[in-house]
């Protein structure tokens, strides 16, 4: 089968999503007994061979000291980050520092300049140091891999030696150009890779902006400071000016693929940049004489292991100080355009044009202020004296964003996966920008199952909702237990839905359906313990059902003709286990909504159950053909649309 995608507003293309994924198919097998593994080229297995030996050296002298130790040196020495923790990723991206345990230019230039000074130890011939120095650092990139900063990296360093042979000294761009345009044709798809975008950018900010930042930083230094003084607070400032020139470059690209933006790396790179030189060199020479002599690598070891933690530690200021790092939505492609655009033309134009450059700073100034704070909303909400329900696609799962005419957000699940993909974080959230929320009122999740609850953690951070819903408790839980963690954190309220409760906003009137009040302590989560919501607006009625099973449904109010624009979301996925015959005829919807996974494993939605609704008469909406699918209504009208294409319209002419 394909791979997971989704169709949603704020996301990419089903098409841009495949071809980033670098998978065509995805499939289950019942036993690796029948599984054989074909053999890669002799290079590549050589290289694999190097790095599962270097891994295990590495396992055996650093995990003593910690996990995180040796997960950090593998990262740092050669590029295998698949022993790092997930929260320590966070805690390093959050921190702005998480460049630091990539590879790339530093890690190269560090490499170097130890080749350098082991080679000169042995000839003093230029060309030959030079020539063995290329073959050592094409040998190490050959070793780590084939990502896109350690190719730039390590293309440019031999690009430059080679031309010190011909007795060449190249300009910095040149190079960056040349290395760009060999690495795309020898990976056409390099051009969307987004480590290929951070690595160019941040170099390219570095050799275009960081020595003019540099001259006007230290023409700050008064006059009266001592040159003894200025020769020590000078790579202070070049590190300070390096990183700024870095950040800003990259500001677009850290906004729009990430979604976050920040200024703790300004301040936290000058631990974290020197911690990772320290963890580099001192985790070389452990290996080194921990190859022969492992109890004389304990010193080395030791030091590593205190630069970790350093690092680390230096991560816990965003920890405390949480505003220096903060989510954005991802910016408009004209804000990116001016962005670019009149940072070329400042940097392009002539010293005595000063009324151009100054108008091209302001805009580029004022450009980087929209895409770090998105003071102007980019998403879409709904018309005034409007109500808006957005079945958000989130695969095998519930998402349901209820947008209201007074502007207030609800979201109801959140949808989730057993893999490592937060889809609350990457799925959800920018989905909900895309629909113009910027704040939730209330966040409720029906029930505890994985695929409804799992993505609530990431979204109550991001929109911090001013109330958590759940309906029947389950202690035992650990997504449920988790969240209210999250929200005792945040100092978030909690509050248990049953039957019979009532909100009304914006005109709008909300009942719970279900569930009835507990007759003991839940262990497991239960589908009939569902929320199950009703909206009312004007004529129209939005039905709400969970995972719930027939036997509730055949306990939910029937139709009202008084509400004839009823909107019904399948309960279970579509499952044969709800949404009986029955129950379609007692409700009669005018559109069925059917959250569900393309080529799903549980066969969801049935056949049966959409040939029912059909021959009822409702609108069937799937997300696994349709898409997300947005339905509004202004008490008078139903509107449906969805990112398909399809749509469809309803309108009772019997006012309210």
């Amino acid at each position: 089968r394909r791979p997971a995608v989704w169709w949603d507003p704020g996301l990419p293309s089903l098409d841009a999503q495949r071809l980033a994924r670098g998978v065509a198919l995805n499939a289950t097998i019942k036993s690796a007994l029948v599984v054989h593994v074909t053999r890669g080229p002799w290079w590549d297995e050589a290289a694999a061979a190097v790095r599962v030996s270097l891994r295990r050296t590495i396992d055996r002298l650093f995990a003593p000291a910690g996990a995180d130790t040796a997960a950090i040196v593998a990262a740092i020495l050669i590029g295998d980050r698949a022993g790092l923790d997930d929260d320590l990723v966070r805690r390093l991206q959050r921190a702005g520092t998480y460049h630091v345990i990539a590879i790339s230019g530093g890690n190269v230039a560090l490499i170097a300049a130890l080749l350098l000074l082991l080679f000169r130890l042995t000839t003093r011939s230029f060309p030959a140091v030079s020539i063995a120095m290329v073959v050592a650092l094409v040998a190490y990139g050959w070793i780590v891999g084939g990502d896109a900063s350690v190719e730039r990296a390590v293309t440019a360093a031999c690009v430059y030696l080679l031309c010190g042979l011909a007795g060449l000294a190249p300009a910095a761009l040149d190079v960056l150009a040349l290395v760009a345009f060999v690495i795309v044709v020898g990976d056409p798809l390099a051009v969307i890779d987004v480590g290929a975008w951070l690595s160019f950018g941040a170099t390219l900010g570095i050799i275009v902006m960081a020595s003019p930042l540099h001259r006007r930083m230290m023409a700050w230094v008064p006059a009266r400071v001592p040159e003894r003084v200025r020769r020590w607070i000078q790579p202070g400032v070049a590190l300070l000016a390096a990183t700024i020139a870095a950040e800003l470059t990259i500001l677009p690209v850290s906004a729009s693929v990430f979604t976050r933006v920040g200024v703790a790396g300004l301040v936290l790179n000058f631990i974290a940049i020197p911690m990772m030189a320290v963890i580099q060199i001192a985790g070389l020479g452990a290996l080194v004489v921990g190859v022969w002599t492992p109890a004389l690598a304990y010193p080395a070891v030791l030091v590593t292991h205190l630069a970790v933690r350093a690092l680390l530690g230096s991560a816990s200021l965003v920890d405390v100080v949480s505003w220096l790092s903060w989510r954005v939505p991802p910016p408009a492609w004209l804000v990116i355009g001016l962005f670019f655009g009149a940072g070329v033309l400042a940097l392009a134009t002539a010293a005595d044009r000063r009324r151009l450059r100054f108008v091209a700073i302001i805009v580029f100034a004022c450009a980087a202020v929209v895409v770090a704070f998105e003071p102007i909303g980019t998403g879409r909400s709904p018309a005034a004296g409007w109500l808006r329900l957005t079945m958000i696609d989130v695969g095998q799962g519930d998402a349901l964003s209820i947008q209201f005419p007074g502007g207030r957000s609800w979201l109801v699940d959140a949808g989730g996966s057993a893999g490592d993909l937060d889809v609350g974080d990457r799925v959800v959230t920018p989905a909900l920008w895309a629909l113009g929320v910027r704040h939730l009122d209330r966040l409720a999740f029906t029930h505890a199952d994985l695929d409804h609850i799992g993505g609530t953690i990431s979204v109550a951070g991001n929109f911090r909702p001013a109330e958590i819903w759940e309906g029947i408790p389950v202690p035992p839980n650990i997504e449920r237990q988790r969240l209210h963690d999250e929200a005792r954190t945040q100092h978030v309220a909690w509050r248990e839905l049953q039957t019979g409760d009532r909100v009304e906003t914006g005109g709008v009137e909300v009942d719970v359906l279900n569930p009835g009040p507990p007759d003991w302590e839940r262990q497991r989560v239960r589908n009939d313990d569902s929320i199950v919501l009703r909206f009312r607006y004007g004529r129209a009625e939005l039905l709400l059902t969970g995972d719930v099973s027939s036997e509730v449904e055949r306990a939910l109010p029937p139709a009202d003709p008084r509400w004839p624009l009823r909107v019904l979301k399948v309960a279970h996925h579509g499952s044969r286990t709800a949404t009986s015959q029955a129950f379609v005829d007692a409700y009669r919807p005018a559109v069925a909504l059917v959250s569900a996974g393309r080529a799903n494993l549980f066969g969801h939605p049935a056949p049966d159950v959409v040939d029912q609704l059909v021959r009822g008469g409702a609108q069937v909406f799937r997300t696994d053909t349709d898409g997300a699918v947005s339905v509004e209504t202004d008490g008078r009208e139903l509107r449906v649309r969805a990112m398909s294409g399809r749509t469809w319209r309803m309108r009772t002419w019997v006012s309210p």
